[in-house]
């Protein structure tokens, strides 16, 4: 049995078309053709060339570029774009955008210019619903131009998931150390190179590193970090940012407000910050004499040594 070769690779060639056009995320919108000679006549193909970050959490923003090309022959003139976004999607970005001319195939190959002379890239900023919901929500894109006066209507899809976590952070202990906090992964995912910084306010004296890394922390674990810090007693509440990496490798940030309590215990040698400078807002402990008394005693322990110095030299030589 003979077997034509070239029928295979026909076929082989059909299926790859047909696999690549399924799993394009595009819709594609004809208009202004005439069935009888279609290669006269423009055709637009919107497609979401990509959207960061992905999947897109919901309550955040995100940024999606749209790719509109023009596969027709003949030119698309004024055209207008218009991002027609409904929930669960939000925008405040301008989402009315004109062109003048989308080159047709022809021209856009014509002597001198460049390949993608028959496509536009757009920019949106969008924001999804702090409630919305999780999996594929569609974002609706529309275009008009000058022989089509009613809006074609397509849509987007943006996958919506959850990739995020939170945490929970409480003050654990103030000791002689520092500022003592727990913190946990009270979230549904992993987060890992998490890193926990104390912010600078007033009143608080921070004497070592501000930042310490944690590293990987999974849902549902926790762990303790101290820093060098002294409150001083008008000092209610301390914040700290915590960054880490969600599960599909985006650095979040995170703030989180500590209430001190009212009846804090602070440790014996605690001295309230801010009182002498100098202080770190602990007391040293091993002394409490002012540093100009060991200054003056330095003074006068030294002219006594040099006055009998020279008394005992004057002796000797008599």
């Amino acid at each position: 049995m003979r077997i034509n070769y070239i029928y295979v690779i026909g076929i082989m060639i059909i299926a790859v078309f047909a696999m690549s056009a399924a799993k394009a995320d595009l819709f594609e919108v004809d208009y202004n053709i005439s069935i009888n000679s279609p290669s006269n006549s423009p055709n637009l193909v919107v497609q979401v060339l990509k959207y960061e970050p992905y999947p897109v959490n919901a309550g955040d923003w995100f940024d999606v570029w749209v790719t509109v090309q023009n596969n027709g022959q003949a030119d698309a003139k004024n055209v207008s774009f218009e991002l027609q976004p409904e929930y669960p999607f939000y925008s405040n970005d301008s989402l009315v955008r004109n062109y003048g001319v989308i080159l047709g195939t022809l021209n856009a190959y014509s002597a001198g210019m460049k390949g993608d002379a028959n496509e536009v890239v757009l920019k949106y900023r969008v924001k999804t619903a702090d409630n919305a919901p999780d999996g594929t929500s569609d974002l609706k894109f529309g275009f008009k131009t000058d022989t089509n006066s009613i809006e074609t209507i397509g849509t987007l899809p943006i996958v919506i998931g959850k990739t995020k976590t939170d945490f929970d952070v409480v003050l654990q202990d103030l000791t002689s150390q520092g500022l003592s906090f727990a913190i946990s992964n009270s979230g549904s995912n992993d987060a890992s190179a998490v890193t926990i910084t104390l912010k600078s306010q007033d009143s608080l004296i921070i004497s070592g590193p501000q930042s310490t890394i944690i590293g990987n922390l999974a849902k549902g674990d926790f762990t303790t970090v101290t820093f060098e810090a002294v409150p001083g007693k008008g000092v209610h509440n301390v914040t700290l940012k915590v960054d880490y990496t969600d599960v599909v490798g985006v650095r979040n940030s995170i703030e989180k407000t500590v209430t001190l309590p009212a009846n804090l215990n602070y440790p014996a040698n605690y001295s309230a910050a801010g009182n002498s400078a100098g202080t770190n807002g602990f007391k040293n402990g091993s002394s409490t004499i002012p540093f100009y008394v060991y200054l003056v005693a330095g003074l006068v322990l030294g002219i006594v040594v040099t006055f009998g110095y020279n008394k005992l030299r004057k002796k000797r030589q008599a």
